[in-house]
């Protein structure tokens, strides 16, 4: 994929397009152009995010199409509008358990899902307190979310059942909406598991990596044996209770031990899942293994939408995230809602900004009620301006990035990795390309 730059306006060239296609970063408006225009704006690359324009005396610059570009650059979309998280904790991730049957390579929870606390089983008289807390201050209307962590949370099914049933209470009390996810390896599912998670209507998501060849490789037992038969058994149990349930996503981490993407999402369409969530491994910093998963996402956007256009490539979340803000025209400031409207609560009931931060004590924000306010404050800027990404023409689909990847590839989470950037900005490109396509 080629790029070039003119200011807050990027244009690539595929080979799935007959002419170069341009995004307007403030905004966020997608439209084909010509050949003169695409000569008329500076060669960038994926790593580059800097500011980039052509003079109008430079070599293969037509006079016009530069004037055209610059009158587009500086034209403001009323439509668009900015997405800014104001605080207020509309969703919890809660480890109902620190323990887990499986031992993934790549396990962000310490290696062994403990967080480096074994704890069996979070306190669920602690615990409702702390949620009612915080959904006291939501306003009518607004939903309250939970997803159900580990550990492996199917290890303590019973907590899952008490919280959801006391949120709907407080729900239906405040004439607010709940919203239910359990993260799950699907290897303790079972009949009764099920009919607990169906009667809260909860939303799962199921960590599978691919065939079992692939699968085994990163997610083994603790013995050392394989979990993927297991897996795949749950995962089963689940689509045949589809229709009581919410939405069933088939997650995957990818890195330098497996960057096979096309082979994990032809494995995934054999199963009637409504989603897919293709991830690359948040510690993984080879630059090597960043662009094979590019270049393997690109083979799938492919597949995906000869298999059924917009509707199958948005099964992919990825693709489904960057095509809402687009259709929406919302532009983001947070990658995510850390410390903002989302907050995660360990088993031992301490509060922390991320899941992927817990445990960790300079990252602790509060117990029970008692929340450090302060901490708290410095979160609230938007990412963009934290990360310093005011001049990226990715930001408003970004967000600013992750702040845990950014802390584990450089060691400051406001200073990015090139890694990240390169890969960011290369898939909302390659999907920009099939929402012209798309769109027209």
């Amino acid at each position: 994929m080629q790029l070039r730059r003119h200011k807050d306006i990027i244009a690539f060239k595929t080979g799935t397009n007959s002419l170069p296609v341009a995004f307007h970063a403030r905004n966020l408006e997608v439209a084909q152009v010509s050949e003169e225009t695409w000569a008329s704006m500076a060669p960038t690359t994926f790593d580059n995010g800097f500011v980039m324009n052509m003079e109008s005396y430079e070599a293969g610059v037509d006079a016009s199409a530069l004037e055209a570009l610059e009158s587009w650059n500086q034209e403001h979309n009323q439509e668009a509008r900015t997405s800014s998280l104001k605080f207020g904790i509309r969703s919890l991730t809660l480890n109902v358990t620190q323990i887990c049957n499986l031992h993934c390579t790549y396990c962000a929870a310490g290696g062994d899902g403990t967080y480096g606390d074994p704890i069996a089983r979070i306190s669920v008289e602690k615990t409702l307190p702390q949620i009612q807390y915080f959904m006291n201050k939501l306003k009518k209307g607004e939903t309250f979310h939970i997803t159900f962590l580990g550990g492996e949370p199917l290890l303590y099914p019973e907590a899952i059942k008490l919280i959801a049933d006391y949120v709907n209470i407080i729900a239906a009390e405040k004439n607010l909406r709940s919203d239910f996810n359990v993260i799950t390896n699907a290897t303790l599912v079972n009949d009764k598991n099920i009919e607990l998670l169906a009667s809260i209507k909860s939303s799962i998501t199921v960590s599978i990596d691919g065939p079992a060849e692939t699968h085994d490789l990163a997610r083994p037992q603790k013995n050392g044996e394989g979990s993927a038969k297991a897996t795949i058994a749950g995962l089963k149990k689940i689509l045949s209770r589809k229709n009581d349930l919410g939405r069933i996503l088939l997650h995957a981490v990818f890195s330098r031990q497996n960057l096979e993407v096309e082979k994990a999402y032809r494995f995934f369409c054999e199963f009637n899942a409504d989603a897919y969530e293709f991830t690359f491994d948040v510690t993984e910093s080879d630059f090597e293994a960043n662009r094979k998963f590019m270049s393997e996402m690109t083979r799938v956007a492919e597949i995906a939408y000869a298999r059924g256009g917009e509707a199958e490539l948005r099964k992919i979340t990825l693709f489904d995230g960057y095509f809402r803000a687009l259709d929406q025209q919302i532009r983001t400031e947070n990658y995510c809602g850390t410390g903002k409207s989302l907050l995660s609560l360990d088993s031992n009931n301490k509060l922390y900004s991320c899941p992927l931060e817990v445990g960790k004590k300079n990252e602790l924000l509060g117990e029970a009620q008692d929340l450090n306010m302060a901490a708290l404050e410095k979160l609230q800027s938007p990412l963009i301006e934290k990360n310093n990404c005011q001049s990226c023409w990715a930001r408003h689909l970004c967000g600013g990035g992750c702040l845990f990847v950014h802390k584990s590839l450089t060691g400051d989470k406001h200073k990015k990795h090139v890694s990240f950037c390169e890969r960011t900005r290369y898939l909302i490109s390659l999907t920009l390309s099939y929402y012209e396509r798309s769109r027209g």
